[in-house]
């Protein structure tokens, strides 16, 4: 017998309250909602604080909707659709009657938010299809990719002058019966959203093994154990070929001339404490991230001739962003990795030449900070390049706020870890997120400070790593870690 609709709708929400991430996302909601509270009280106009709250519930509806989804997708088990009798047509209806609650409201807040100067049928329309199109993007990784990206390709490829003369056609039609074409629309999206769930055939099992491979690497990934995208098969596997063919020929490289000496046993180890973090997969992948934004900005400015100095400019941000977060991923990664590669590590205490005790904790963190050093100091170099182009100082406050974070994770004893949870994992993302925050907005206000505070930063760092680095000596043996916790 079929699951009634309050166990279908509520089995996000009661498995989410057994795992550990409850306190993370208590925290996070309390700071969102103290934020908010700070924000609508200097802010002096009445409008602007309705549409700022609207907007807010725009958006937590807007991941309420993402998450109920994905828990309605993850009941749409094969097996279960095809021999539980109903089951599958309760899925459906659950998914049309939050998306068309969830899209309704969506719809009116954002009316209400822009004080009615927009009609309301056209809002409720626009909510139902980001609804729709969020169901279509977790069919399947790549479509995430396409629907996301997609509109990106309007400006570039003038596709808001060619499809001009369709789009007044069309407008003329909608507003000669507003909201015939409102429910004709939606019955049209209804229908796309429920092609969403598979029925059990051969089709709906690849597309769920795929959502499964995606779950479980999200999974592994909120405890600190990051997956290539290599583990979603499919396109996966062979966007990750160059980077999997040269880190097997640069371990063919080590194997072949391996010696029991410090240097070349703590080469081999690193490949196996690390794991997908290893120093070589992380700059590949940068320098194909890199390459790829190269091309792309190639193809931008020449498509975008007249526009390219505002374009650069606008992406600037969002450049930095991105390779601020994964060049100083090592801060944030490779301590977490430790705890998940543990069985390694057992054997791998074993090497002949393998230093051990306070040598061990030493070699250890040596080739854990070089990682983050290397790459702190690339990604440096790359904000600095991105200032010299836009004139934009404030960009470095990236690597400002990166140093002493990873210095500070990296040289605790890997022996007293505990096992990484979702909080403990975000917690230096978040700090590093904070921490860009403040200090971006203070090297906008007063471009002068930077200097001063990237002068800070390295003497903050050295600082600790001055104090912290004896303290490894005195530490137990770094290998298995956790294994005093």
């Amino acid at each position: 017998m079929t699951a009634s609709f309050n166990q279908i709708l509520l089995a996000a929400w009661r498995q989410s309250n057994t795992d550990s991430s409850r306190w993370f996302r208590t925290v996070f909601y309390s700071v969102l909602a103290v934020g908010l509270a700070v924000v609508l009280w200097f802010i002096p106009v009445m409008q602007l604080r309705i549409a700022l709250v609207c907007a807010v519930l725009v958006f937590a509806l807007f991941g309420l909707w993402v998450m109920l989804l994905a828990n309605l997708l993850e009941q749409n088990h094969p097996v279960n659709a095809r021999l539980v009798p109903g089951h599958l047509r309760r899925l459906r209806q659950a998914a049309l009657v939050g998306w068309l609650l969830i899209s309704g409201t969506q719809g009116t807040l954002v009316w209400l938010a822009l004080a009615g100067k927009v009609p309301l049928a056209p809002l409720l329309l626009a909510a139902a299809a980001a609804g729709a199109g969020v169901g279509w993007s977790q069919r399947h990784w790549l479509w995430a990719i396409v629907l996301y990206m997609g509109p990106s390709l309007i400006v570039p490829l003038h596709l808001h002058e060619r499809l001009a003369p369709l789009w007044h056609a069309l407008v003329e039609l909608w507003q000669l019966q507003p909201w015939a074409w409102l429910a004709l629309s939606l019955a049209m999206l209804g229908v796309l959203l429920m092609r969403v769930f598979g029925s059990g055939d051969d089709t709906h099992r690849a597309q769920h093994q795929a959502r499964e491979r995606l779950l479980k690497a999200a999974r592994d990934s909120a405890v600190g154990n990051r997956a290539g995208i290599a583990s979603l098969g499919g396109a996966g596997e062979w966007f990750a070929w160059p980077v999997e063919a040269l880190a097997a020929r640069w371990l063919f490289r080590l194997l072949a001339r391996a010696q029991p000496t410090p240097a070349s046993v703590m080469a081999r180890a690193e490949l196996a404490l690390h794991g997908l973090q290893h120093w070589l997969r992380h700059a590949l992948t940068l320098g194909l991230m890199l390459l790829g934004v190269g091309l792309g900005g190639a193809l931008a400015i020449g498509l975008l001739s007249d526009h390219a100095n505002q374009a650069l400019v606008a992406a600037t941000p969002g450049f930095a962003f991105t390779f601020a977060l994964i060049g100083c991923m090592p801060a944030f990664a490779l301590r977490n990795m430790l705890w998940h590669t543990r069985r390694e590590q057992a054997l791998l205490v074993l090497l002949p030449g393998m230093p051990q005790g306070a040598a061990l904790n030493r070699a250890v963190a040596f080739v854990q900070l070089r990682h983050f050093l290397l790459a702190w100091g690339v990604t440096t170099l790359l904000l600095g390049g991105l200032v010299a182009l836009t004139d934009m100082p404030s960009l470095l406050s990236l690597s400002i706020a990166a140093l002493p974070l990873g210095v500070l994770n990296l040289t605790q004893s890997p022996a007293t870890m505990r096992a990484p949870t979702q909080w403990t994992a975000s917690r230096p993302v978040l700090a590093f997120l904070l921490a860009c925050a403040v200090l971006w907005g203070l090297c906008a206000f007063m471009n002068a400070l930077i200097w001063p505070l990237m002068a800070a930063s390295v003497l903050l760092s050295a600082a600790l790593l001055a104090s912290r680095w004896p303290r490894l000596s005195l530490a137990p043996s770094a290998l298995p870690a956790g294994r005093l916790a």
